[in-house]
């Protein structure tokens, strides 16, 4: 073996177990963030799967601070939802309340909303879920 070879010996090896372990902390780090509704994300709109749940980047309507986070895709479809009800409920009000059926439905439909907006802050968009 020469000088050269001998030398070079120790530097391969530094250089492969340098490897072996930037790749082993690489897969650790990966494994440890786990995708849950709350967990800051970088792009807004990206998409992912995490078991049998599907995630996606944004505002979640019910975590603050609001920053990026990943939300069950199901999150921002309810809070879509409730906006759109909560409108639909302040156009009708007027309408409905003149009769004792009308006021019967805007009790109902109040009640629908309390029960979508609980199940969005309880499941749907709660953190850590």
């Amino acid at each position: 073996m020469t000088k050269t070879a001998a030398k070079a010996k120790p530097a391969l090896i530094a250089l492969t177990l340098g490897l072996l372990l930037s790749t082993t902390s690489e897969i650790t780090v990966a494994e440890a963030a786990k995708i849950k509704n709350g967990v800051a994300c970088k792009k807004s709109g990206q998409k992912t799967k995490s078991g049998k749940k599907n995630y996606v980047c944004g505002k979640n309507p019910y975590v603050t601070p609001t920053k990026l986070t990943w939300m069950l895709t199901d999150c921002p479809k309810a809070n879509e939802l409730y906006v759109e009800a909560k409108d639909q409920y302040a156009i009708f009000k007027d309408i409905l309340s003149v009769s004792p059926e009308g006021i019967t439905e805007l009790g109902n439909l109040q009640k629908s909303m309390d029960s979508l907006e609980t199940l969005m802050k309880t499941q749907v968009c709660k953190k850590n879920k």
